[in-house]
């Protein structure tokens, strides 16, 4: 058996600043922080951190969710909350470059500890002048899921995602929100599939109604279910929910939003990720396989297997690489599953736009992307031949499609042209080419279909007609002097730099304070779609499908946020346009709307 003793205090600083006791009408007493920003000297935020929604009592097994602040779940003292508790055993966030992208750790992002038995936590931030009124009016509710590929990520435990600077904010713009981060399992601590848990599953199937797979989801309904239930004692609003995810958090809220015939949150902002695909049960079970060849395990009974399983190290059980990004969708072989993660139908690329319309529970959302997006890819494409890209295009596309998909992306038109191409600049081309692929077409593609859905459908045919859809791609580059993404104009993440408002600090100060600016722009628009309220133009297709006259907010470098056409995106983008030296589409000959 696993060993699930709390382990020791990770290497956080011990906190002796101002604290605040919640009298929460359900859990009693919860001690967190009183924090009083420089920023938002106007107003104080009670900060509540790591607070345990449900416990995992063996590894590879549902979480329980819980009712009740246990006795005793790790280090900290019971009953308080000032101090972040553990991430999920993870290769990413050990690494000291982790936190190189904005500059280096912040106060919060040191001495992370990890633990797969007790981070499944979330942390609350409310303005203090809610929580102390009498009989106030609920807040509206922003829930974060971090992103990671679900096999990194600490961003309910870390400086950079923490909560408490945009819930100061929008009390200082009248718009108060109560703001929450989540956490659960990643790697295979999340994604494990293999017929030995069907075999362990049914031998005592109590132990989740969801089946025995997809255990990343099953820890997010779990976060959902814990803050309908206990939101409310903190002065949130369960039924005004805004649910917000990057990368794989945005695929995995489309999951949710495909899956689930209940209503988990009200509005969803969906940044930079939608669902590409899924994996069979026989790949799933090769990939486990492969895990136990890895680790030397044999064993004549699957319970053996497994057993031996959970004695690996977590640290080295998340080394071993995996597909946890494709979870499984299919009916469970030999399983009668009492209620199914997806009685809606199959989440798949295909079906994903058919089910987040046809979505009972959903109301508007917002979707969008980063300029940049396949610089993520930049060390996988780095080692591709020019001459293989090209005849692959020329391969699959006929000539004219070809030509022109290959023109657009400053890539050779033949293979003989190609063994001359500069590696740098085709390099560069092609982490482009990649990213429109992966992630800002099928985004597009997918706003675009939901608000043709929305226009050929009326209001009395279903809740679709009544959503509201937004678009938006976001171009800043990264301002900060210290690693790889330094200067790279829309990487994929970088939004995430400006949005949670807490790196104010360390933006450089040039054009009247530019980007904190443009940061606390980003926020307000976020807040506003929180409250129900526009946060730029709705993107709306004509009944003919043309999308010319569609709007999205683009937020770049030389304008900052603003609104505009798909036409006027297209002519701005348009390399021959203006005279030399015009900058204003931010990058010539590239669209921020792939068409």
């Amino acid at each position: 058996m696993t060993d699930t003793t709390p382990p020791p205090a990770s290497g956080r600083k011990p906190y002796d600043g101002p604290t605040y006791t919640c009298q929460h009408p359900k859990l009693g007493a919860l001690t967190g922080r009183l924090i009083k920003s420089l920023h938002f000297p106007g107003t104080s935020t009670v900060q509540l951190r790591s607070i345990l929604y449900a416990q995992v009592h063996k590894r590879f097994a549902p979480c329980v969710l819980l009712e009740s602040i246990p006795d005793d779940f790790d280090a900290r003292p019971h009953r308080d909350f000032t101090q972040f508790g553990h991430a999920c055993p993870q290769v990413g966030a050990t690494k000291p470059a982790w936190f190189d992208a904005y500059g280096g750790p912040l106060e919060d992002d040191q001495g992370l500890g990890f633990d797969e038995f007790t981070c499944l936590t979330l942390s609350v931030s409310v303005p203090e002048s809610h929580l102390s009124s009498d009989n106030p009016k609920p807040l509206p509710v922003m829930i974060y899921v971090h992103g990671g590929g679900a096999q990194e990520g600490v961003g309910h435990v870390d400086g950079l995602h923490s909560s408490a600077p945009l819930a100061a904010y929008s009390s200082e713009v009248s718009l108060p929100v109560v703001t929450v981060n989540i956490g659960y399992r990643l790697d295979w601590l999340g994604s494990l599939v293999c017929q030995d848990m069907i075999e362990e599953y049914n031998g005592d199937p109590s132990v989740s109604l969801h089946g025995p797979f997809n255990l990343t989801i099953q820890d997010q309904r779990a976060a959902f279910a814990w803050i309908h239930h206990f939101i409310g004692g903190f002065g949130g609003d369960a039924e005004n929910i805004t649910a917000f995810g990057e990368s794989a958090g945005s695929i995995l809220l489309i999951y949710h939003i495909c899956g689930s015939p209940e209503r988990l949150f009200n509005r969803a902002i969906l940044q930079s990720g939608v669902i590409f695909g899924h994996d069979s049960f026989e790949d799933k079970e090769s990939e486990y396989r492969g895990l136990l060849k890895h680790f030397e395990i044999e064993g004549s009974t699957a319970a053996e297997r497994l057993e031996k399983l959970r004695q690996v190290p977590a640290e080295e059980l998340a080394k071993y690489p995996g597909r946890h990004m494709m979870p499984f969708v299919d009916d469970i072989p030999g399983v009668n599953v009492p209620k199914s993660l997806f009685p809606r139908g199959r989440p798949t690329f295909m079906k994903q736009t058919s089910l987040i319309s046809s979505c009972p529970w959903l109301g508007d959302i917002a979707i969008g992307d980063d300029f940049w997006e396949g610089y993520v890819f930049k060390d996988l494409l780095r080692p591709i031949s020019a001459v293989r890209l090209v005849r692959g295009v020329r391969s699959i596309f006929p000539e004219k499609e070809a030509a022109r998909l290959l023109c657009a992306y400053g890539l050779s038109l033949t293979p003989e042209l190609a063994i001359e191409t500069d590696k740098n600049l085709f390099w560069r081309n092609v982490t482009h080419f990649f990213g429109d692929i992966f992630f800002s077409v099928p985004i597009h593609q997918l706003v675009t279909r939901l608000a043709r859905r929305n226009t050929a459908t009326t209001t009395t045919d279903s809740v679709a007609s009544k959503r509201k859809v937004y678009r938006y791609s976001f171009s800043l580059s990264n301002p900060f002097f210290r690693s790889d993404h330094s200067f790279v104009t829309g990487h994929h993440f970088v939004e995430t730099l400006f949005l949670f408002l807490t790196l104010l600090h360390r933006y450089p100060t040039h054009r009247d304070k530019w980007l904190e600016r443009q940061a606390k722009e980003t926020a307000r628009r976020w807040i506003l779609f929180a409250n129900g309220k526009e946060p730029w133009d709705e993107y709306v297709v004509s009944e003919s499908g043309d999308t010319n006259s569609a709007k999205m907010a683009v937020c770049d470098d030389i304008r900052g946020w603003h609104v505009k056409t798909m036409a006027q995106d297209e002519e701005e983008s348009n390399p021959t346009r203006g005279a030399p030296g015009d900058t204003s589409a931010g990058e010539p000959g590239r669209k921020h709307t792939k068409r």
